[in-house]
């Protein structure tokens, strides 16, 4: 077992900080053990559909030859055509695609991966977030998402690392693009004061995640372990923890 915590190169990233709110022992096994569970076999379609349209996505933004015609799947290919409609390629535009940046600071270790960052031409940055499964996002579910801090925090503050020669950006915003609900997007807009919120509760988080002793913490079945690649491993003394919930 190795305390990734003490690694100063380890970054937390949205997937790591979601994992040990929804449990600090699914942390342990994932980031200390090394351990990974089995996929969720109705999941995988999902994921595999989701993959093909960034990779789509990611070509088109660095202008890589794109065919269309070599698309073997249908619904893939109409929801690249909307993609391009939506977003067509601007010579006054700079694009980063599947663009990463980290930040290794005193309180706060982060990276994060964007499917898309804009640079207008009159400063303005956009953030694109492909968004693939078939259920719809609320505007107050992303307004307050982990995923929203972290982009839009790890941006406003590394942006000149970024852009070069850019010494000052006048806005950010972050989009939720709804593969298949195109017309029903959502923006968040970006500025000084929620910066320093996100900033504070950002380097609180990761604090907590810091100290937190896992030695000490009582396992407890919640919701999330119905779902939860570990239920078998976590309870193998048990029946099973379907059984165990809900009752």
């Amino acid at each position: 077992m190795r305390d990734v915590r003490k690694d100063k190169n380890f970054l937390y990233t949205q997937s790591s900080i979601v994992t040990f709110m929804q449990c600090p022992l699914k942390f342990r096994y994932r980031y200390f053990d090394g351990l990974y569970g089995s996929d969720d076999e109705t999941l995988k379609g999902s994921f595999e559909k989701g993959n093909k349209f960034h990779l789509l996505a990611e070509r088109y933004f660095k202008e890589i030859d794109t065919d269309v015609n070599y698309i073997k799947e249908k619904e893939l290919k109409e929801l690249f055509e909307k993609l391009k409609e939506k977003y067509p390629i601007e010579a006054n535009c700079r694009y980063f695609s599947e663009y990463e940046i980290r930040e290794n600071a005193e309180k706060i270790r982060l990276m994060a991966r964007y499917d898309l960052i804009i640079l207008k031409p009159n400063g303005r940055v956009q953030i694109v977030d492909f968004k693939t499964n078939k259920r719809k996002i609320s505007k107050k579910s992303i307004e307050e998402s982990l995923q929203t801090k972290i982009y839009l925090y790890l941006l406003k503050e590394n942006y000149k690392s970024v852009f070069e020669n850019i010494r000052k950006i006048k806005n950010i915003e972050m989009i939720y693009y709804q593969t298949e609900y195109s017309e029903e997007n959502f923006t968040v807009k970006y500025d000084d004061e929620l910066h320093e919120k996100n900033k504070i509760f950002l380097s609180e988080t990761i604090e907590n995640i810091e100290v937190f002793n896992f030695d000490e913490y009582e396992k407890k079945e919640v919701n999330h372990c119905k779902v939860c690649e570990f239920k078998n491993f976590c309870w193998k003394n048990k029946k099973s923890v379907d059984d165990t919930l809900y009752l």
